[in-house]
């Protein structure tokens, strides 16, 4: 899409998957866990300016009226929208530096247990060796495409100086759905029919069904350019080459499951969500909002277990998606759901799946950054997302590959995962992917 320019206050809906992340962070709320948050993690070499980085980031505050929305909803069953003001301001996004060799990943935690008014923060913490560059982004307002396109146009930005701002629209409905009331209720039959499939007796998640406070952890795991190509070489061969995810939701579910058996536990089955991506590949906008609908996936335990009949059980699940149209019915069902107050649309997740929400999250946002070189003077070496996650069901796998190097970040939040479990899943993740 080419955005448009905005003159004036605006009312900008929430996209259906928007409307469930504030289901979720309420959900958060209840358990005294803190706002939904992620981390987008740029490793930089030391030339960052952080002139050109400020003003890039001023004329980004001044171009973008989501920046400065307010959450609105003119009655209970109201569909929920954002109000931008007629005036935006240039500090929309702050920019803070951090003291010399600040631990990142110490810091990391921290940004991910803090709350704030601002929908986008970006940190700076300079190295001996290196920079790192830290986009702390509301789930609320991006998802993880989103806040590496709002990077990629302040990258822009401080490449074009004299351009000034102007506001835009950088924002859609993603999979609208058919006009129509009766068009609408039939396209939501092929979701319906796949979540009775589900059976949420069935499955469960590490965290348990009970909200409870627990401070955000994760575990990076880097996959070197050799490993990647191996990797990527295995998944092919169980995949057909076309469509990776059913191996990555594989790996991620099988990693759960040594957690649960190292506690002698097996579960009957997992169930995921898996995000399905509207913007086309490069696009550089729709920045704002989560512009996904979701598929959702389930695999027996006994499948679970081998990692090849589990990629072959996800794949054919995928195929089955794709003939009744299930991207256009979830989508559906979501834009419908936006409507409901969002504690009972929190109510709603928990009573429906007997209080697990989904056995672990889990994504692959694919190519990380792929159009940008530098930030600001400085090259980028490598890249990776840091999202939180909410208890339930508490954990989950998140992956991005950037020039040829898979990076993995595991998820949890304390109480969840040991410290030895997070190793257990970690060990398991790396061998199933490589084959060890």
């Amino acid at each position: 899409m080419n955005p448009s320019p905005v003159h004036g206050a605006a009312e900008v809906p929430l996209t259906g998957c928007d409307a469930y992340f504030l289901a979720i962070e309420d959900l958060m709320a209840v358990g005294s866990q803190g706002r939904h948050i992620g981390l987008t993690v740029l490793e930089l070499e030391n030339a960052l300016d952080i002139g050109a980085l400020r003003d890039a980031i001023r004329r980004f505050s001044l171009s973008h009226p989501l920046l400065h929305g307010k959450f609105r909803r003119t009655w209970a069953f109201g569909a929920p929208f954002w109000q931008t003001p007629d005036v935006l301001s240039p500090d929309a996004v702050p920019l803070l530096i951090q003291p010399a060799d600040t631990d990142s990943d110490a810091h990391c935690r921290s940004l991910l247990q803090s709350s704030g008014e601002h929908f986008l923060e970006v940190h700076v913490i300079p190295g001996s060796d290196k920079t790192m560059l830290v986009a702390k982004w509301s789930h609320l307002l991006f998802d993880g495409r989103g806040a590496e396109l709002a990077l990629q146009e302040i990258a822009r930005l401080a490449l074009t100086p004299s351009e000034p701002a102007r506001p835009v629209s950088s924002w859609s409905i993603p999979f609208p759905a058919p006009s129509g009331f009766l068009k609408q209720w039939k396209a939501t039959h092929a979701f319906v029919e796949r979540h009775h499939e589900m059976k949420p007796s069935d499955f469960r998640s590490l965290g348990g069904p009970q909200p409870r406070a627990g401070a955000p952890a994760f575990r990076i795991v880097r996959f070197s350019r050799e490993e990647t190509s191996l990797l990527l070489e295995r998944a092919a061969r169980m995949t057909g080459g076309i469509f990776q995810m059913p191996y990555f939701f594989a790996a991620a579910a099988k990693a759960h499951a040594a957690v649960f058996a190292a506690r002698g536990e097996k579960p009957a089955s997992y169930v995921s969500p898996v995000p399905v991506q509207a913007r086309k590949p490069r696009a550089r906008h729709p920045i704002f909002q989560n512009q996904v609908t979701v598929l959702h996936f389930k695999l027996q335990s006994a499948d679970a277990d081998d990692l090849e009949k589990s990629t072959a059980s996800i794949h054919a699940q995928f195929e089955a998606s794709v003939r009744v149209g299930m991207e256009a019915s979830s989508a559906t069902v979501l834009w419908w759901m936006r409507r409901l107050p969002t504690w009972l649309y929190r109510r709603f997740l928990q009573n429906d799946t007997c209080g697990e929400i989904v056995s672990f999250f889990q994504s692959h946002t694919g190519e990380f950054l792929p159009s940008v070189g530098e930030m600001c003077g400085a090259r980028i070496t490598n890249g990776w997302h840091i999202p939180s996650v909410a208890q339930p069901p508490g954990s989950g796998i998140f992956l991005s590959e950037r020039e040829g190097r898979l990076t993995a970040t595991i998820s949890w939040r304390d109480g969840t995962l040991s410290m030895e479990e997070a190793v257990i899943m970690e060990l398991s993740l790396r061998g199933d992917l490589l084959g060890a």
